[in-house]
C-alpha cells in the first residue's frame, strides 16, 4: 500500500446491504471503498432500500424497478456497482484508472441493464419477436461453441487437456494448488476438493485478476471471498453473516470452497457471536468479531413522531411493540431460520389479557409461516391489537423503531443480528433471547436488553416496562451508551483499520495507479 493515500478496499457481495453499509461508513472514515454487487437485485441489496424513503410500487422484491418510483432526491453513489458481472467489472476498472468518460457511459449502461434484466425476470417484457429469437439462438450457439472445451473436459481426457490449455497456465496451477491446500487444511474430511469443481471459474479468472490489482484489500461477503482466494495476489477478509455456521461443513462443492475460503483468509470477520464455534472447527488462524454495520443516518422525511401518533391512533393504544422480524417458526426450532415469533405472540396475548387490553403491536407481513402466526393471533383473539405493515425500507423501519415503546427481535438462536443494535441506537428497549455465555469471547459488556426466551419471559418483561416508566428509561439510556461503546460506526471502522493494517502488512499487493 502506497503512503500518502487512503487504503483502497473492494467489497464483493451485498446481502442485507452489509457491503454497502460498510463501504459507506468506511468512506466517511477516510478509506477509499467500492462495492461490487453483481447479478443480484433483491431490494435488501440495493442502496435505495437502505437510504431512500421512496414512494411508489417497485413491482417485485427480487427484481425491483427503481426508475418507476419517487426516490425523493436520492442518487446512488458512484462507488456502488450493481448489474451484470462483466459490465460491473468494466465500470470499476474504468473508474479506478480514471477513465471518466468511459466510466460515465458504463454507469448509464448499468442502470439500463439493471432495469432490462429485472423487467425480463419479472415477466413484464413481452415475448421476443422472431428476429430476436434468431439472434438469441445465434448467441447461444456462439456461447456453446466457446464452452465446447469445457463440455468436452467433463467427458474425455483429451477434452480436459484442451480446456486447461485454453484457460491458461496461471489458473490451472492455482486450481491444483488450492486442491492441495484443501487436503492439507482438512486432512480428516472424507470429501475432497477436485480440480473439475473449479473449472467454471476459468472464464472469469482473468477479469477478477485485472480488477483486484487496483485494490489494497478485498472484502468477500458470505462466500464471495472465493474470488480473491482464487486469484491469490491480494489480501482478503472473509466476512460472514451467518454463512459460516453450516455451509463450510457440507459435503458439496459450495461447502468445500466456502471452508477453504474462510480457512485461508488473511482475516475472517465473525458478525454472529455464536459463529466462533464454526471458526474453531475450521481452525481459522485469524478471526475476530466485528459488529454488523448499522445505518446511523437520520432521514429528514420519516418523522418518527408522526409515525408514533399514527400507530397509536390506528391501534387505539397507549403502549406499542414493534416486531420487524420475518415470520419463520416451527416445532423443529431450526436455528438457521427460526425466529420463534410464536413465543412473542403467546406472551403478548397474556399481557393484553391480564395487564393492558389496549396494548398494540406492529408486525411486518413477511416470512414462511405468516399464515401460522395469523392463525395463532386469531386463536388468542387479539386481532384488533395487531397492525400489519409491509416490509419497510431502512429509513421508515428506523422510524417505526423510534416510535415504539418496545422492539421485539427473535427468541431462538441466542445471538443477534442487525435489529437489536438499532433498538439500542435509538433507545428503544429490546426483547430478545441472548445466550450470555456465547457472547463473552467478543463482548466486554453484555448489552442492556430484556433477555426473553419463553412466553412467560415476554409477559414479565412487557409488564415491567409498562408499569415502571423509570425502569424503561434506564434501559433506554443504557442501550444508547452501550451502542456507542461497542457497536457504532466508529467501532466498525476501527476493526477494519486494524484488518487493513494486519492483512496488507502480511504480504505485498499490486496497487492501482
Amino acid at each position: 500500500m502506497r503512503r500518502g493515500r487512503a487504503p483502497r478496499i473492494l467489497h464483493i457481495g451485498n446481502i442485507a446491504n452489509n457491503g454497502y453499509n460498510n463501504a459507506k461508513l468506511l468512506n466517511r472514515a477516510g478509506f477509499d471503498c467500492d462495492t461490487l454487487c453483481y447479478d443480484y437485485y433483491h431490494i435488501m441489496g440495493c442502496p435505495e432500500w437502505e437510504d431512500a424513503d421512496y414512494t411508489g410500487d417497485i413491482r417485485s422484491d427480487n427484481y425491483p424497478t427503481w426508475q418507476a418510483v419517487n426516490l425523493r432526491g436520492f442518487e446512488r453513489p458512484r462507488w456502488f456497482a450493481q448489474g451484470p458481472f462483466r459490465t460491473c467489472i468494466d465500470y470499476l476498472i474504468a473508474r479506478c484508472e480514471g477513465r471518466t468518460e468511459q466510466a460515465e457511459r458504463l454507469w448509464d449502461d448499468l442502470a439500463t441493464q439493471r432495469e432490462e434484466t429485472c423487467a425480463i425476470l419479472r415477466g413484464d417484457v413481452p415475448p421476443p419477436s422472431r428476429m430476436e429469437k434468431i439472434l438469441k439462438l445465434s448467441g447461444k450457439a456462439i456461447r456453446k461453441f466457446w464452452k465446447l472445451p469445457y463440455i468436452l473436459a467433463q467427458r474425455t481426457p483429451v477434452g480436459r487437456r484442451l480446456y486447461w490449455a485454453i484457460v491458461g497456465g496461471k489458473f490451472r496451477r492455482r486450481v491444483h494448488a488450492l486442491c492441495e491446500q484443501f487436503a492439507v487444511a482438512f486432512p480428516n474430511r472424507p470429501d475432497k476438493l477436485l480440480p473439475k469443481e473449479l473449472q467454471d471459474f476459468g472464464s472469469s479468472y482473468n477479469r477478477w485478476a485485472e480488477l483486484f490489482q487496483h485494490y489494497d484489500l478485498v472484502v468477500g461477503y458470505a462466500t464471495d471471498g472465493l474470488y480473491p482466494l482464487l486469484v491469490g495476489k491480494v489480501p482478503y477478509v472473509a466476512f460472514e453473516h451467518g454463512t459460516i455456521r453450516n455451509i463450510p461443513f457440507e459435503a458439496t462443492t459450495t461447502g468445500r470452497l466456502c471452508a477453504l475460503t474462510y480457512r485461508l483468509a488473511d482475516i475472517a470477520f465473525i458478525t454472529n457471536c455464536d459463529n466462533n464455534v464454526a471458526a474453531k472447527r475450521l481452525k481459522i488462524p485469524n478471526y475476530k468479531w466485528v459488529p454488523h454495520p448499522i445505518n446511523e443516518d437520520e432521514h429528514p422525511t420519516t418523522e418518527p413522531d408522526r409515525v408514533r401518533r399514527e400507530v397509536r391512533e390506528r391501534l387505539q393504544s397507549d403502549f406499542v411493540i414493534f416486531h420487524p422480524s420475518r415470520h419463520h417458526w416451527s416445532a423443529s426450532r431450526n436455528t438457521d431460520w427460526d425466529k420463534r415469533n410464536d413465543i412473542l405472540i403467546e406472551g403478548f396475548a397474556r399481557f393484553v389479557r391480564e395487564v393492558n387490553p389496549r396494548a398494540g403491536a406492529v408486525f411486518v407481513e413477511w416470512g414462511q409461516t405468516l399464515a401460522e402466526s395469523k392463525a395463532m393471533i386469531a386463536k388468542y383473539g387479539i386481532e384488533k391489537n395487531i397492525l400489519w405493515i409491509q416490509p419497510q425500507p431502512t429509513p421508515r423501519m428506523n422510524a417505526y423503531i423510534q416510535a415504539a415503546d418496545v422492539l421485539a427481535d427473535q427468541f431462538c438462536i441466542g445471538t443477534f443480528g442487525g435489529i437489536m443494535p438499532k433498538g439500542l441506537l435509538f433507545g428503544t428497549p429490546n426483547l430478545i433471547y441472548l445466550d450470555e455465555a456465547m457472547h463473552k469471547w467478543c463482548l466486554p459488556e453484555f448489552p442492556p436488553i430484556l433477555n426473553t426466551r419463553t412466553p412467560d419471559d415476554v409477559f414479565s418483561a412487557l409488564k415491567r416496562l409498562y408499569e415502571e416508566p423509570g425502569y424503561a428509561k434506564q434501559i433506554s439510556d443504557s442501550g444508547i451508551e452501550w451502542y456507542a461503546r461497542h457497536h457504532s460506526s466508529r467501532v466498525v471502522a476501527g476493526a477494519f483499520a486494524i484488518a487493513v493494517r494486519d492483512a496488507t502488512a502480511s504480504r505485498p499487493t499490486e496497487i492501482r495507479k
